[in-house]
């Protein structure tokens, strides 16, 4: 950003100022007005250049606050009357191969045979496609005579160059036309960001159109808008991606279109009609690289040492997962529902983990606050540090940071057991909980059930028990009839597992 700053002030607030502006990397092109002393204020007009991360979408009004910015820190009485955008965008010139013709390729002395040219165009294929004679030079050029007088300069350091060095274009790849629009290489990089992002979308919202499908127009048509939109943004950004040819650009569109339609339509009526959802599973993925996004551009503008402490909070339920008993909060509030214990039942450690992870991202909800930051900064929408705002981040993040802990972790895991209750209430199947698998079962005393003890009440083998699970030698059975739990010992009984609970359990005479 180039800008005009006018500055009131002595001597030694202009060394100030330029000290500030050196410690910044941001040069000063010209400098008029003065001569001021170090007790008599001039106005001095300074032209400099502001440089700074960020969109160049708003980054005018951007660079003229990091101007004023500096300005307030100091203490001077500065104004900034013009900022303007410098773009500076090198061409993106065609990459070029130098590689050495064999000795072989030179024409021959007589008249070749049939075989010999044969021999001599696999030679020249061999050297032109798979190049095993390179020189390993790389060149960027815009024609091939540009490109054969590169290949042959003799650079410092390097072997002089033979006179078979020549050049070759990359694989399938045709040399450029004369008079051809020379694409801009940050222009190419971000539009062709943007018709990758412009496919996420497209995958999303064709996953979730498929999903919505059945319950008519009414509840997917704002997606299919959303899509529309989406193809012909990416349209526009393929145009600009291969200038002059806007045949091409609206061929690969339609192309980018169909493909992902048919990708994300297909990840999701390839599951089954009642397991999980793609278009949830897609839309997650989408959500999580938009964090990520933010929290980079967040450490874009400022750097590791001012965000790590923001990411501390983030970082430590990850580190608390190698330690994955710290995950049995989840399995204590569904065993909480049938009346147990953490000591009733055994979880795998992998399930420990699994639950550790899964109530860590829960938690890690605050993030997108923080990614929202991310997202002022790059936009310039947050240059100067207000506390209102910053007040405001702050109450956003325990409203995440509460929103993900409890209601989507600690809650859910409340809610899926008196589920499980209510669906062992009415004898249905119970479906399992991160290394809990409840399981319908008969139960078949080894010797007269008199002798058996049973902790939480009487033990009838004619009933249908919801086994729960077992831990040191007693297995947890669920009494259906009684709604309450039983602990017996293992190896006095003989447990046959159901796939519906019977009306009785008592063998046929």
């Amino acid at each position: 950003m180039t800008a005009v700053v006018e500055l009131l002030g002595t001597t030694t607030e202009c060394d100030d100022f330029e000290q500030a502006l050196a410690e910044r990397g941001w040069p000063v092109l010209q400098k008029e007005g003065g001569p001021a002393t170090a007790m008599t204020a001039r106005t001095t007009r300074y032209l400099l250049e502001s440089r700074f991360p960020g969109s160049r979408t708003n980054a005018r009004r951007g660079a003229r606050e990091r101007i004023e910015v500096v300005g307030d820190a100091l203490q001077l009485d500065l104004n900034v009357e013009v900022t303007d955008l410098v773009v500076r965008d090198p061409e993106e010139r065609p990459a070029w191969f130098a590689y050495e013709r064999p000795a072989a390729d030179d024409p021959p002395a007589g008249p070749p045979t049939r075989r010999a040219r044969w021999r001599r165009r696999v030679r020249r294929w061999c050297a032109e496609r798979l190049a095993p004679y390179r020189t390993g030079r790389h060149i960027s050029a815009l024609n091939r005579t540009r490109a054969q007088e590169l290949a042959t300069r003799t650079l410092p350091g390097t072997a002089t160059p033979s006179p078979r060095v020549t050049v070759r274009r990359p694989i399938g790849t045709p040399d450029p036309e004369s008079g051809a629009v020379t694409r801009r290489r940050r222009r190419t990089d971000r539009e062709g960001f943007r018709s990758g992002h412009a496919a996420v979308v497209l995958m999303v919202t064709s996953s979730l159109i498929a999903r919505l499908w059945p319950q008519g127009f009414a509840a997917w048509w704002v997606l299919g808008v959303v899509a529309v939109t989406t193809l012909g943004l990416a349209t526009h950004w393929l145009i600009r991606f291969m200038p002059g040819k806007p045949g091409a650009a609206l061929g690969a569109a339609l192309g980018l279109g169909v493909v992902t339609v048919g990708t994300g339509a297909g990840i999701e009526l390839s599951g089954e009609p009642g397991g999980p959802s793609g278009a949830l599973g897609l839309l997650a993925l989408a959500a999580g690289y938009a964090v990520f996004t933010g929290i980079r551009l967040l450490v874009r503008q400022w750097s590791w040492r001012v965000v790590a402490p923001w990411l501390l909070p983030a970082v430590l339920p990850l580190a608390l997962g190698l330690f994955p008993s710290l995950g049995l909060g989840l399995h204590a509030l569904y065993l909480d529902a049938f009346g147990l214990n953490l000591e009733d039942v055994e979880i795998p450690r992998l399930w420990q983990l699994i639950a550790t992870v899964r109530l860590g991202l829960a938690v890690n909800l605050w993030l997108i606050a923080l990614a929202g930051l991310g997202y002022l900064h790059h936009f310039h929408w947050c240059v100067r540090e207000r506390w209102p705002a910053y007040t405001l981040l702050g109450f956003f993040a325990l409203i995440l940071l509460w929103t993900g802990g409890w209601s989507l972790g600690l809650e859910t895991a409340a809610r899926a057991g008196n589920d499980a209750v209510r669906a062992a209430a009415s004898r249905q199947a119970v479906d399992a909980y991160y290394g809990i698998g409840p399981q319908w079962v008969c139960v078949r005393p080894v010797g007269p059930a008199d002798g058996i003890h049973a902790d939480g009440g009487e033990f009838r083998p004619a009933r249908p028990y919801l086994r729960i699970g077992d831990a040191s030698g007693t297995v947890v059975l669920w009494d259906p009839a009684e709604k309450g739990a039983l602990k017996l010992p293992m190896d006095k009984l003989r447990i046959v597992p159901v796939d519906k609970p019977p009306k009785s359990c008592a063998p046929s005479s």
